[in-house]
């Protein structure tokens, strides 16, 4: 099992875009792909960075570079672009815990 790990800070002043663009069409995009998400972490008060870590699972590497490779990614990650800066993405090996 590996976890697909992305980290991002939202722009200011794009915030609730960023918010309503994740949850309305990132995350549902995720889920087609068949990422099953396991994390969700918002840095709510200070500068820490990265101020958002996403995190999804996959059976194995094989899967995640599919994931990476494909088309549907790069257009779901592109529409990040308007909001996001700082945005990054690893693909680690699954420990049941949390994991940045």
């Amino acid at each position: 099992m590996v976890k697909v790990l992305f980290s991002y800070d939202m722009m200011q002043g794009r915030e609730e875009e960023c918010q309503r663009y994740v949850m309305q069409t990132l995350a549902p995009g995720l889920a087609r792909l068949g990422l099953r998400i396991s994390d969700a972490w918002y840095t709510l008060w200070g500068e820490h960075t990265p101020q958002i870590l996403g995190g999804g699972l996959l059976e194995d590497e094989r899967d995640a570079a599919r994931l990476l490779n494909s088309p549907e990614w790069e257009t779901l990650i592109e529409g990040l672009d308007p909001y996001v800066e700082n945005f990054r993405v690893r693909v680690i090996a699954a420990s049941g815990r949390i994991q940045f």
